[in-house]
């Protein structure tokens, strides 16, 4: 049915929520706070609240990484170096290259399938290269599309214009997105006129705007 897939990489394809806060454990222990979940989950407040922003316009990916870290570590009266706190967290980021379950086999069913797959993905481009490289499946994918490179970011039609310009035979029928983000895979990919599939792993049923709902990756099989 479809013939390319478009794949967000954060959450989707990288357990993204286990590699942040592996990255955040030393960047609290080297500011004097634990590894609490409360301090895990101010900061995800703040960085989710940030990278919301961008996806409305609002925030540049710049903004995000240079504030983000003020913003949090002002909760606790603590006056930092945020360049040098984005670097620590970016160098540990960079290392945490953990698969979700099933991704891995999912790229490889549809490589035998004869399925063309890209990337699409709003992360920095740095480490996204490192992490695909890392993990073994960067060179699965067919071409590779991250904002950074690209100059737009997902949710914003240019991004995926310049999928299409750059993918032979791509249209509108026959590309599905797959994200774990409303904003900007599924409303993005709506925006833009092609079909999408929301990747609900955490189960909290959001995606009604998608063309389809998966909680499993194997499942995707079911649908391209």
């Amino acid at each position: 049915m479809y013939e390319i897939i478009l794949l967000d990489l954060d959450n989707t394809i990288f357990d993204f929520d286990m590699a942040e806060e592996n990255a955040l454990k030393d960047v609290f222990k080297l500011n004097g706070l634990s590894e609490s979940r409360e301090n895990l989950e101010a900061y995800r407040k703040i960085n989710v609240y940030m990278w919301g922003e961008l996806e409305k316009g609002n925030m540049s990916k710049g903004e995000i990484l240079t504030k983000r870290f003020d913003e949090f570590f002002k909760l606790y009266n603590i006056q930092v170096d945020s360049e040098k706190i984005e670097k620590i967290f970016r160098s540990n980021l960079d290392r945490n290259c953990q698969l979700i379950d099933g991704a891995f086999e999912l790229l490889l069913d549809l490589k035998k399938m004869g399925k063309k797959i890209y990337t699409a993905s709003n992360g920095v481009y740095s480490t996204q290269i490192k992490r695909m490289t890392d993990s073994k499946i960067y060179s699965l994918f067919d071409g590779h599309f991250i904002s950074e490179r690209i100059g737009f970011e997902k949710p914003d039609r240019r991004f995926f214009e310049c999928c299409f310009e750059n993918i032979d035979g791509a249209n509108l029928k026959n590309v599905l997105m797959v994200g774990d983000r409303i904003e900007s895979d599924i409303n993005g990919a709506k925006n833009f006129g092609i079909d999408s599939c929301y990747f609900d792993r955490k189960g909290t049923m959001n995606g009604k705007f998608a063309t389809y709902t998966i909680s499993n990756l194997t499942d995707l099989l079911k649908i391209v």
